[in-house]
């Protein structure tokens, strides 16, 4: 069974935000809530499941492709299961904090699901590396955030640890997210340059999803690692 991967500490975290002083009433992402992750896992063997670690119920058969539609939990299944920001940023290796324009709001966040075929058990993600350049190298995950309510999330915070490359010593990341009420899909998108000392810099944003609910490919980190190593 692989370890669970920097980027899968995602999974199961979750947001009660803090009010940040006298901002304006929180606006409502222009993508409707989604209610069901489509994916395909890029490495199957036969017939399995996925599903949130954690939390029993929230589970899918993956069909002989790596396909699959995993129904999101409701609010129901998610209660006594949130944390505080300070508690997401500590799972995620980042540094920094988030403000929110609606104190209170709670949600709960998830980017990792565990895979189980006939060839094992493993955590994956939603994320993909892309090699645009000799010395460059682009990162692009998604996330599904459920949030009891409207709210704006900003702040940048320092996700070094997230991709864990030694050459990386800061990785300041943007966060402009508006929530509405239920599951918001998110997009992290980092671009790390390297020069011919061998020192890389990069940075990142995080922002709401423009495509929603499409469908997304699920990979393990060592996968990952292997599509964007220097």
């Amino acid at each position: 069974m692989n370890t669970l991967p920097r980027f899968a500490l995602f999974a199961g975290a979750a947001l009660a935000l803090t009010a940040c002083g006298s901002a304006p009433a929180p606006q409502a992402s222009d993508q409707p809530p989604v209610t069901v992750v489509n994916g395909k896992v890029v490495t199957w063997s036969g017939l399995g499941t996925v599903g949130v670690p954690g939390l029993d119920t929230a589970s899918t058969p993956v069909n002989a492709d790596g396909t699959f539609a995993l129904v999101l939990p409701g609010e129901a299944a998610l209660a006594g299961r949130t944390l505080t920001a300070a508690d997401v940023l500590t799972g995620l290796g980042c540094t920094g904090s988030l403000g929110s324009s609606a104190a209170g709001t709670r949600g709960f966040l998830v980017s990792a699901l565990t895979a189980q075929d006939t060839a094992g058990t493993r955590q994956v993600s939603a994320v993909e590396g892309s090699k645009p350049g000799l010395l460059s190298r682009h990162v692009s995950a998604r996330a599904w955030l459920y949030a009891d309510g409207a709210t704006q999330l900003r702040g940048t915070v320092d996700c070094a640890r997230l991709l864990n490359i030694p050459q990386i010593g800061t990785l300041p990341v943007t966060v402009t997210v508006n929530t509405q009420r239920g599951w918001n899909v998110i997009d992290l998108n980092i671009e790390a340059q390297a020069n011919v000392f061998g020192q890389v810099s990069a940075s990142g944003t995080a922002a709401n999803s423009a495509v929603g609910a499409s469908q997304t490919q699920w990979r393990t980190m060592a996968e990952l690692q292997a599509q964007i190593g220097f």
